[in-house]
């Protein structure tokens, strides 16, 4: 919508000098020659709420039009029938019949009401065809339709159009500053644009803009945080709405030098208390609400403007900020950051959705049963003062969103709760005391680190405009005006490393509620040599090369939480409950009496911010000693879609309802039941020994007799033929006389003795070997290294020693067929997906950690038999269908039915190596039976079946 700067009749006129943009004036649409301001737009802003909040269930156009429209004119002390009529007579333009215009402000405003949930859309087309029959002097400027709920309004002389709910009618309010006497300024600025992350954007091109002008990227960094709250101020009822956009508008020159002079004026009248300003401050200026808070405070070295900064200000004015998601915030600090920082600092910011799966089963969950059992006013009361005292610790803060959301549904259950007091005490709306005593939950209680101040800034701002928000929410509520500027109190949000800073130091952990937050992802690969250093600071001796950033956290939350009653929850990459990281951590935690309270497996989390990360993650709730005698299990089978909740009496750190082993990786298998496993053979070649279909050498070439199938997990799982040059001793006289031989060996050559790996380097000069080639000479078992988490069992194949196994496979080999029926059970794919670790959300196989520590029983004769039975009906199933390839064949909506039964036969098989009754239906049941098979294993018990 458009926004309107308002000032009194008898104030100043507005400024126009050369050099800066003319306004289209409206005129002053006072109700008569003469009128005057006799009432005071906060007592219109009270009014506004008290009238919202009486005529909320009002439903018919016939019963209650009349006396709605009476009492909207008494908002703004205006006796309707002194001013407006009923039912004026007019004619369709359409139709050429007469009809009725439901109110009339002559030369003012037309009204047309239609009863609850009618088109409003029909209702501003039956209006706009009333107009053409009217008088001249009559043609209301400004038309209004309304269903009660709803208004939707368009200025005829502006062009302007919007649309706004019967609640938010406080802060549309310069629509109707006029009945009051107040003067307005129409200017058209296109039409109402709700927020969305697309403003995130326009607030980079800000920024952007800014650092081209020469501004400090410190500087511009506060500079983009302060606008932000100006923009959103502007928008939401902090002053009058409109106000800094009007402000910029006629107060600087259109090639924005004097910008930085202007903003900067602003920002300290905005620092600034009403009775320590000037007295004869500009009166535009006075308009600005005192913000007080740290926001402010610093003296910022005035921008040099330019065009470019002044109009890309102005277009982000244009947006509508009150609606503004606080995820946005973070969005911000992504978008104007480097892709660089990005990688660094490992943000990845959070849609509302995950971090309500993070806040839910940490806390709020069970504020909202308490609260629901809170039937009395004394258990209200104390209620409130629960929530009043609570207190909240985000260690990895980044822009808050963590802290915000968790502020407003705290804030969100105060205002239930006052509500529910109002109702049992007196009647809705009617109170004891103001607004100001009643809400005691502040943003002092709410704690964070971040180790760079811009979004530090971000963090607190969004808290600040938050509790402004919710302060709105309570004022709709209870119909009293409520705004807590200027700001009583301020979050604690401490600019330094977590993992090097004192948590104490911030909140004492005996003080803390609530630990949580979403710690930066980082990986062996992809950290830092600081956050490399970080880690080893943290864990010390216990430290290892793979264990990802966030396990830091953990570390120190442990240590942080082990002699308090404080609840903690973090998001993390779904590594540090896979693989070998899972021993190193939780060893750790469980010795300082850890455990899990909630946990969501594995799911895709999803951001809000421009080029948003694409990462899977778990969400690990966990506090010391005993927790609650239930716990819960978010187990995602789509990791996009919604989680089945699953009760469990206690949670490992595999995230299953089963008991506390951790596996370790082994060099060997840990049952004697299974054969060596390799890894496939690696080239390191630049690519230029493998060889497609369509560049095979001529079969007279003397290459020819060196080329050899090649497999690789693609090839494997979804077929395709691929080849490679595989020579086991150099052949100086077919290299001397094949082209083919010469160019591909020369590059590898020149790849090799390019490489920044040494061991490379080492073999440039034998390009014709491959760099590790342990080659079975017998028949196989390819293993993929990666498959998809889509499949219900494993898919492994026998091969002929002929070809190659690339280095995307493990080979085994496997005379008797007793290894391929194992790897293809339901049992050993429950092992693979909770020990294994994970490419994204597809398994991964591993020798030392996954096929090596399987903890296979002893079988007897008789038992192996119907295993390798087992297994050689499967390999009949699948040669029924030689045209379709393994991941074909097991595509889970497809899976043919004599697989399907051949694979349940071999599931029953396998299971009574491990027990001899029962049935274990899913991978809890299995990995209830594997566990302590693991765990007799290792500690030198037997293992039987």
């Amino acid at each position: 919508m458009a926004k309107a700067r308002s000032n009194r009749v008898s104030g100043q006129q507005s400024r126009q000098s050369e050099g800066h943009d003319s306004e289209v004036l409206a005129g002053n649409r006072s109700l008569g020659r003469d009128a005057i301001v006799t009432i005071e737009k906060a007592e219109i802003r009270q009014r506004a709420r008290r009238f919202a909040k009486a005529w909320g269930s009002a439903r018919s156009e016939q019963a209650d039009k009349q006396s709605f429209w009476d009492a909207f004119f008494n908002v703004f002390g205006v006796q309707r029938r002194q001013v407006a009529i009923y039912e004026a007579i007019a004619k369709r333009a359409s139709t050429g019949r007469r009809g009725w215009l439901d109110l009339l402000l002559p030369g003012q405003m037309g009204v047309e009401h239609k009863s609850a949930g009618a088109s409003l859309d029909n209702a501003m087309a039956q209006l706009i065809d009333y107009l053409p029959s009217l008088a001249p002097a009559e043609h209301p400027w400004l038309l209004i339709v309304s269903d009660f709920e709803r208004f939707e309004w368009k200025n005829l002389e502006t062009g302007d159009a919007g649309s706004f709910r019967l609640e938010d009618l406080p802060d549309y309010l310069e629509l109707f500053w006029w009945l009051a006497g107040y003067r307005i300024e129409h200017r058209d600025y296109g039409d109402e644009i709700a927020a969305n992350l697309t403003a995130t954007g326009l607030l980079a091109d800000v920024h952007d803009a800014l650092l081209e002008s020469g501004f400090a990227a410190a500087d511009a960094r506060e500079w983009v945080t302060r606008v932000l709250f100006c923009l959103f101020a502007d928008d939401a009822g902090v002053w009058d709405r409109g106000s800094f956009h009007s402000y910029l508008t006629l107060h600087t020159a259109r090639d924005g030098h004097d910008l930085g002079d202007v903003i900067g004026r602003v920002f300290r009248v905005l620092n600034t208390s009403p009775e320590q300003r000037p007295r004869n401050l500009d009166e535009d200026l006075k308009q600005f609400t005192y913000i007080n808070g740290d926001l402010f405070a610093r003296d910022l070295w005035p921008v040099s403007g330019t065009s470019a900064v002044r109009n890309t200000l102005l277009a982000a004015c244009k947006f509508d900020w009150s609606v503004i998601s606080p995820a946005i915030f973070g969005s911000l600090f992504q978008n104007v950051m480097t892709k660089r920082e990005r990688r660094q600092l490992g943000a990845h910011y959070t849609s509302e959705q995950n971090i309500l799966r993070t806040i839910r089963p940490l806390f709020l969950d069970d504020l909202e049963a308490e609260l629901d059992s809170a039937g009395s006013q004394a258990k209200l009361r104390a209620f409130h003062d629960r929530l009043a005292s609570l207190t909240f610790f985000d260690p990895a803060c980044g822009c808050g969103n963590f802290l915000v959301i968790a502020y407003r549904e705290i804030r969100r259950l105060e205002t239930e709760c006052l509500r529910r007091l109002a109702v049992k005490e007196r009647t809705p709306g009617q109170r004891a005391m103001s607004l100001d005593l009643m809400c005691k939950v502040r943003v002092d209680h709410f704690y964070g680190i971040e180790i760079e101040e811009f979004p530090a800034r971000i963090a607190r701002t969004a808290l600040y405009l938050m509790d402004h928000l919710e302060n709105r929410r309570a004022s709709i509520e209870f119909g009293e005006h409520y705004a807590r500027f200027p700001i009583p109190a301020a979050p604690h949000i401490h600019i330094g490393n977590a993992l090097q800073d004192d948590w104490n130091g911030v909140l004492a952990a005996e003080d803390c509620d609530y630990l949580f937050g979403n710690p930066p992802f980082a990986g062996q690969k992809t950290r830092a040599a600081d956050q490399t250093a970080d880690l080893r600071r943290v864990w010390g001796t216990s430290f290892a090369r793979w264990l990802d950033y966030v396990s830091g956290w953990y570390r120190l939350a442990a240590d942080y939480i082990a002699r308090s009653e404080t609840k903690a929850a973090f998001v993390s990459t779904n590594s540090i409950t896979q693989g070998e990281q899972v021993a190193r951590v939780w060893r750790t935690l469980l010795a300082k009496h850890m455990q899990i309270d909630f946990a969501h497996r594995t799911f895709a989390w999803t951001s809000e911010a421009r080029g948003k990360a694409q990462v899977h993650v778990v969400i690990i709730g966990f506090s010391v000693g005993s927790g609650p005698s239930s716990c819960m299990i978010f187990d995602y089978q789509d990791p996009k879609g919604e989680p089945v909740i699953e009760r469990a009496g206690t949670i490992n750190p595999y995230l299953l309802a089963a008991p506390n082993v951790l596996v370790q990786s082994s060099t060997t298998p840990i049952s004697s039941e299974l054969a060596m496993v390799q890894y496939g053979n690696k080239p390191s070649d630049g690519g230029h020994l493998i060889v497609a279909s369509e560049d095979l050498p001529d079969p007279s070439d003397p290459a020819s007799s060196y080329i050899r199938p090649f497999l690789g997990a693609q090839n494997l799982l979804h077929g395709g033929e691929r080849y490679c040059i595989w020579m086991e001793k150099p052949d100086p006289a077919a290299v001397r006389t094949s082209d083919f031989l010469k160019r591909r060996l020369a590059a590898v050559r020149q790849f090799r003795e390019d490489s920044s790996a040494a061991d490379t380097r080492k073999l440039a000069t034998r390009p014709w070997r491959f760099f590790r080639i342990p080659q079975p000479s017998v028949p196989y078992i390819a293993i993929p290294r990666h498959v998809s988490e889509n499949r219900e069992w494993f898919t492994v194949a026998h091969v002929t020693p002929d070809v190659i196994a690339g280095d995307a496979l493990f080979t085994v080999v496997d005379p008797d067929g007793f290894v391929f029926a194992v790897l293809s059970s339901a049992m050993f794919i429950s092992w693979l997906r909770t020990v294994g670790g994970a490419l994204e959300s597809r398994l991964r196989f591993s020798g030392p950690m996954v096929y090596n520590t399987f903890p296979l029983p002893e079988v007897s004769n008789a038992v192996r038999g119907r295993i390798i039975a087992a297994g050689e009906k499967l390999i009949a199933a699948r040669a029924q269908h030689p045209d379709a390839s393994l991941a074909e064949l097991y595509d889970p909506l497809s899976t043919p039915s004599d697989v399907l039964a051949a694979h349940r036969v071999l599931d029953l098989a396998v299971d009574r190596a491990f027990t001899p009754r029962g049935r274990p239906s899913t991978i809890t049941d299995r990995m209830r039976i594997l566990f302590p098979a693991y765990e007799a294993a290792v500690t030198g018990g037997q293992i039987t079946g």
